[in-house]
């Protein structure tokens, strides 16, 4: 009986390389941990914080010209009554080959009428929007403009701040839908405008694409509030389509370079404009800016065009110069006339009880 101890421990020496196909061997995995070698943190970024926001920003801006994508972004402050760059609003944009369609709704001070809430579609240089009817007309259409939409529509100028202004360190990785994301975490300190300290995180792939930028700050001054935000941006399959809506407003373009002393007005899409319709126009130079209008004398259906000529200039009681503008519909001017409007910048304005819209053209 002896001998046991002995036959044992050799057993032991035996199996011992090979415990890994022996059943009663097995053992719970270890806790997946990420490995140095492994791991391509984002432009801007390593394993330790990020050391370039500006640098992240950029990849993140690249990334998204590339693709099809969907943002949303949140802000929900603790009280009514605060700075008006946080003020409660929900923002979604889905983007893709040059077009926007857009939903804003909330406190937006000063856009768009009451609440700001609002629906756009930008496409081809044009803007349409369509706003809640109580104020006033409800949809608008604006060609070959700009600041037709709010800042943070068409930039990401207040996730850009936040993450530029903020020291952001690293905290591992995590996998959203088979794809590696870098997490970096800030807290309290910020050198944020009128932000008394910010929590955040930042989850971003190794293109530098931020799939989400979420937490919560507090703001400075006597109007103190904290708002909690997020930045959520996710790649989609296909690009925005015309909404059906589009079509209750006329889209038209401008152009004065064509003939001598004729503005040349198109009807590309949208709506008959009227007969008896006042078309606005103003045109501008260095040194003037005369201004008139003109009453189409039938309707101007898509692919029509309108032919204002501008017969001359006088100048009003007030030091005002007014022009003189006779129109046709699909019949251009058989006489060319003496006046260029070469270098001017000409803008025209269309408006009824339901919807507005305008173009400019000329001179740049």
């Amino acid at each position: 009986m002896r001998r046991l101890p002995a036959l044992l421990f050799a057993l032991l020496i035996v199996t011992s390389g090979c415990a890994e196909y022996l059943p009663w061997s097995e053992q719970s995995p270890e806790p997946e941990t990420d490995s140095q070698a492994d791991l391509n943190p984002p432009p801007g970024a390593n394993t330790q914080w990020i050391f370039d926001a500006e640098r992240l920003v950029s990849a993140h801006e690249s990334a998204l010209a590339g693709m099809n994508y969907r943002k949303e972004v949140r802000i929900r402050p603790n009280h009514s009554v605060g700075p008006s760059k946080w003020a409660n609003s929900t923002l979604t944009v889905h983007a893709g080959e040059g077009r926007l369609l857009i939903d804003q709704r909330g406190e937006i001070p000063g856009r768009f009428g009451a609440g700001g809430s609002y629906k756009a579609f930008v496409a081809n240089n044009t803007t349409t929007r369509n706003t809640p009817r109580q104020v006033g007309t409800q949809y608008v259409s604006a060609s070959n403009q700009t600041g037709s939409l709010p800042e943070n529509v068409k930039n990401n100028t207040q996730m850009s701040q936040i993450l530029t202004n903020s020291d952001f360190t690293w905290n591992g990785t995590t996998t959203r839908n088979g794809i590696r994301l870098y997490r970096y975490q800030a807290s309290t300190h910020t050198e944020l405008p009128d932000v008394k300290s910010l929590t955040a995180t930042v989850f971003v792939d190794e293109r530098g694409f931020i799939h989400e930028l979420s937490g919560s700050l507090q703001t400075s001054g006597s109007r103190a509030v904290s708002v909690d935000f997020s930045y959520r941006f996710s790649e989609v399959a296909s690009p925005p389509t015309k909404p059906l809506w589009v079509n209750n407003v006329p889209t038209i373009t401008v152009n004065s370079e064509t003939k001598p002393g004729v503005i040349v007005i198109e009807h590309r899409s949208g709506t008959v404009i009227p007969a008896g319709t006042t078309i606005r126009f103003s045109l501008f130079n260095q040194s003037n800016h005369p201004f008139g209008d003109a009453e189409l004398s039938k309707p101007l259906k898509p692919g029509d065009v309108a032919y204002l000529s501008i017969r001359g200039f006088e100048e009003s009681g007030n030091g005002r110069l007014i022009a003189d503008g006779e129109m046709a519909v699909n019949q251009p001017p058989a006489n060319e006339s003496a006046i260029s409007l070469s270098n001017w910048t000409v803008f025209v304005d269309i408006n009824t009880e339901k919807w507005s819209t305008s173009a400019r053209g000329g001179s740049s």
